[in-house]
């Protein structure tokens, strides 16, 4: 058999379709065309064929996953999660997983890092919460571990305070122990340990001159 016309198809970019014996047989993507140094002349059997067809199809997978990643940056389990979606098998979803890896698309050492700066700055997050988010990404503790040193203990009683100050201005004229239980909720749901929630609670109390009711 041989590949007697390569003619690209006028309803998808980047697609060809080849034709063997004069037959259109299969339908390839650039990207593979040229991997597999498809020429017109080229002597294949069907041998050929299927690995064409096989690579072709890793190679769209493989576009779809960059696509995922295009909108932003993601863990390898959400690539992982998506790609399931798209009924693969397991060792293939490894598989591209590990070529986005090592093509440095996926990175989720570099991805907690960023993560833990973003919830901080612009979130004011604290460590409980970013934690939380960042194991729902399948970040491993590894990693996680390694991202915790980011929250310096001063550092984290500092933002707990600016936090619940700006919170205590809204709710001023209520009475201590409503204010307390709000800030103390509020301060737990943005992902701060009680022991900082304490100290803070404590600081506006006296700060304030408030007297426990």
């Amino acid at each position: 058999m041989r590949i007697t016309r390569i003619e690209r198809e006028s309803r998808l970019k980047k697609r060809y379709q080849i034709f063997v014996n004069e037959q259109a047989l299969i339908s390839v993507h650039e990207d593979t065309l040229i991997k597999h140094n498809l020429h017109k002349g080229m002597e294949v059997n069907q041998h050929t064929l299927r690995d064409v067809m096989k690579a072709d199809e890793r190679n769209q997978v493989r576009l779809k996953a960059l696509r995922y990643l295009s909108y932003r940056p993601r863990t390898c389990n959400e690539v992982r999660i998506y790609l399931a979606k798209l009924e693969l098998n397991p060792d293939d979803i490894e598989h591209m997983i590990a070529e986005l890896k090592d093509c440095g698309y996926l990175d989720d050492r570099k991805y907690a890092h960023a993560w833990v700066e973003e919830r901080k700055r612009n979130k004011g997050y604290g460590w409980l919460k970013v934690k939380q988010e960042l194991k729902a990404k399948g970040i491993s503790d590894r990693w996680i571990e390694e991202v915790h040193s980011q929250f310096a203990q001063e550092e984290q009683r500092q933002l707990a305070m600016e936090i619940a100050e700006r919170r205590y201005l809204r709710i001023q004229h209520d009475p201590w122990p409503k204010i307390e239980r709000k800030l103390g909720q509020y301060l737990q749901r943005r992902g701060f340990s009680l022991g900082e929630i304490y100290d803070v609670l404590a600081h506006i109390r006296a700060q304030n001159r408030i007297e426990r009711e």
